[in-house]
């Protein structure tokens, strides 16, 4: 199916994710505002409900807070996707990657270690050990910085809202591309649950369950847990064992303590455990000369989905504990809210580095009458990475009940990564240790002077780093290199907005994001790079409806000194990653995404993006020759690093074209049953995975689809389907002094689930 002819189907309608559709009693999705009850159990969505007055809130209205405040989603001047878990799990029941199928503009990508957003463009290639990622992720207001923690279940997410472009005032240093602000349920003074078991294509087998007790009317409970367990599919080329059997387990917990009207407290305690390789997984697409000498076995070589050449068994474990507390006291003329939150970390894999079977020999030379020795070599690389990171957040919000509503809030971060082992074929790279302070001040106001309202807002960021290592050595070795620096930044954000009526505005902004300077914790002698900046612009259209609504945006960015990783080869044939800065970049574009329910029986969501990203002065890119004249290809063996010129190449991980639709059937069956069919296309134009523009995966599409019966409100039983016309395209490719590999998307995959809600 051509572009042309799915850009066709959708013109049905535009659809924003944030839909505004009611959800079921057993949906946890549903986005619009609750129905309010008396009783001091109901005192903080009465207080919200009050907040939200002046605009007019009625049942159905998409309820957002990317401005830390609780607004409806129509007007509020930023390009947001607020997803439902329902929307979500229709796309796929792995994880928040699956964001990819349903928010226009973005492209989330499973990487090594966890998962890498890219929002029109803007996002990181690959998580360094010591630096985060340019689209800042929160749960529960809480910032996550280790991208290894960030692949998880959705047993107890409430909503997911994807704000795109900048959000430097609000959300911090490193929210260049945006956020992603994710939220779990609170404790509530009503009885729920939830549980849902599902059987998947490749024995793969989810559990979650979800339970609210209210213990009196001032103190209440809720704990989610899930289980994943997945034999895998891919097999070993020789032993036909299979590679990538994965388990995962996560568990929440809330207390919720209200002891009187205008003042709660929220603890939360959460356990994550990720074991899963198939992130490392990556096949041989083109072996270097090197593979051809008679001595080295490297055969078979896998190239297909199904199979993997590795003589290293690939590991990827990840542990994620944290802590917080959210204290909330709602004062006469505002709301004052404190986050306090403390979060570990850790990652251990083993990846091998080659994809084939090989041996490579490794030469120590030795004095005679030794003479060198030769000594055979799997490839692999071994690391283990510990964070900790502590941060808190105190702001005051406005009742927004006057011509001004306000936040204004301080933010303090502490973080210490340590990388106490790194091997390169058994033999110790290094070890690292890296430290940051970051100290912000923050306000955003609003002045409304009749329809139209006037956006001004800045951020003050200040950040110490400290950088130590060691090379050839792993811990407790000391330190003989030692890094310090300091970034300042102010992040402005003005902006327009006019209200056409009630339920439609048009708004124009100007805001900077800042993401801050990173010292190479992932090689041994690597440079650090400065911050990155971007000054972006936008103008858009809202409208919604009970039965439509609209979102257009069209937006350009100027880039500077973005953050970008690339893989190079060492000493001894070692081969890690190291960052680097691209002076210039500049990236324009639109997406749009609305619904249309046509009746109760049938409605459409859809979107569209348009993003034109490229490099405008990156003369000096990381890349890769093959050439046998280069002297460093030793005749044609070995790729070899160069520097190559991709001022004018398409960004990487940015599809110039995206389009996603569900369209949505529903019947009520029987005298309190209903059948729902949702059939889901997904397409990507090129995407591009290095500097040059040499490795990429062309245009494809994905379809998905599900049949849900649901039983007296709170039974169902689904039977679903995720790419369905079994599409094989890769989701990453990478080059390294040995080859060119890459990583597939998910086979065609399919099941059943079971839930049960209360």
């Amino acid at each position: 199916m051509t572009l042309k002819t799915l850009t066709s189907i959708m013109a049905i309608a535009w659809v924003s994710v944030a839909h505004a559709q009611s959800s079921s009693s057993g949906d946890l999705g549903n986005r619009s505002t609750p129905d309010m009850k008396s009783g001091p159990a109901q005192s903080a969505a009465n207080a919200r409900s009050a907040s939200l007055a002046q605009n007019a809130v009625s049942p159905g209205d998409i309820v957002v807070t990317a401005q830390r405040r609780s607004e409806r989603w129509v007007d509020v001047p930023i390009s947001i996707a607020a997803v439902s878990p329902s929307a979500l799990e229709q796309a796929g029941p792995t994880s928040l990657e699956n964001l990819t199928k349903v928010v226009p503009g973005a492209y989330f990508q499973r990487a090594v270690y966890g998962l890498s957003p890219t929002i029109r463009g803007i996002g990181s290639t690959l998580p360094a050990s010591g630096g985060e990622q340019n689209v800042a992720t929160y749960i529960d207001g809480v910032y996550q910085a280790t991208p290894t923690g960030n692949i998880f279940d959705l047993a107890s997410v409430s909503d997911v809202e994807v704000l795109k472009g900048p959000q430097g005032t609000l959300f911090g240093r490193n929210a260049t591309g945006g956020a992603l602000l994710i939220k779990t349920l609170d404790p509530s003074f009503a009885t729920s649950g939830r549980f849902n078991v599902s059987y998947e294509r490749f024995n793969q087998v989810r559990a979650s369950g979800y339970l609210n007790v209210p213990i009196n009317d001032k103190i209440a409970v809720n704990g989610a847990i899930s289980y994943r367990y997945a034999r895998g599919y891919i097999r070993d080329g020789r032993t036909g064992d299979y590679v990538n059997e994965g388990r995962n387990f996560t568990a929440r917990g809330k207390l919720l303590l209200q002891p009187t009207d205008n003042f709660s407290i929220i603890l939360t305690a959460s356990h994550a455990d990720f074991d899963d390789p198939t992130g490392s997984n990556y096949q041989s697409i083109r072996l270097t000369g090197l593979y051809s000498l008679p001595f080295l076995d490297s055969g078979p070589v896998s190239k297909d989905r199904y199979h993997l050449s590795h003589n290293t068994r690939d590991v990827i474990k990840t542990s994620t504990d944290e802590y917080s507390a959210h204290a909330k006291l709602d004062l006469d003329f505002g709301t004052l809210t404190s986050i306090s939150a403390y979060d570990v970390n850790d990652l251990f894999s083993i990846n091998d580095l080659d994809n084939t079977y090989a041996t490579i020999p490794l030469v120590i030379p030795l004095p005679l009458p030794i003479g060198p020795i030769v000594i055979p070599t799997d490839q692999s690389a071994t690391v283990k990475v510990h964070t900790k990171t502590f941060t808190q957040e105190l702001n005051l919000t406005s009742k927004g009940d006057g011509p001004l509503s306000y936040v204004a809030g301080l933010y303090y971060y502490h973080s210490e990564s340590a990388v106490p082992l790194l091997l390169s074929n058994d033999v110790p790279l290094f070890n690292a240790f890296g430290k940051n302070n970051a100290y912000a001040a923050y306000a955003e106001g609003t002045y409304r002077l009749g329809e139209l309202s006037l956006i001004a807002g800045a951020r003050y960021s200040y950040e110490k780093r400290l950088g130590e290592s060691a090379q050839g050595v792993s811990a407790p070795s000391p330190f003989t290199r030692i890094q310090n620096a300091t970034d300042k930044k102010w992040t402005p954000r003005i902006g327009l907005r006019y209200a056409l009526s009630p339920r439609a505005n048009i708004y124009a902004t100007y805001s900077k994001g800042f993401k801050s300077g990173v010292f190479d914790l992932s090689s041994p002698n690597g440079p650090s790079v400065k911050p990155e900046t971007v000054d972006a612009f936008e103008a858009g259209f809202k409208t919604s409806s009970k039965m439509f609504s609209l979102s257009a945006a069209g937006f350009y960015y100027d880039y500077k000194d973005s953050q970008v990783n690339s893989t190079v080869s060492g000493q001894d044939g070692a081969i890690f990653n190291q960052l680097f800065n691209v002076p210039t970049s500049r990236i324009y574009g639109i997406d749009i995404d609305g619904t249309v329910r046509f009746s109760d029986a049938f409605d459409v969501r859809a979107g569209f993006a348009y993003t034109h990203a490229r490099y405008i002065d990156f003369k000096t890119a990381p890349g890769y020759t093959n050439d046998p004249t280069v002297p460093a290809t030793l005749g044609g063996l070995f790729n070899a690093n160069i520097v190559v010129d991709a001022s004018g190449s398409h960004m990487v991980r940015a599809p110039a074209y995206t389009a996603s639709a569900t369209f949505g059937y529903h019947a009520e069956v029987g005298d309190d049953s209903r059948l729902d069919v949702t059939v889901s296309p997904y397409y990507s134009s090129r995407v591009y995975f290095d500097f040059a523009n040499t490795l990429s995966q062309k245009a494809y599409m994905t379809l998905d689809a599900a049949v849900t019966f649901t039983s007296h409100g709170n039974m169902t039983i689904s039977v679903f389907g995720r790419n369905l016309t079994d599409k094989i395209y890769y989701t990453q490719q990478g080059i390294n002094a040995l080859g060119t590999n890459g990583n597939f998307g998910m086979p065609r995959t399919y099941g059943v689930s079971l839930g049960y809600s209360f």
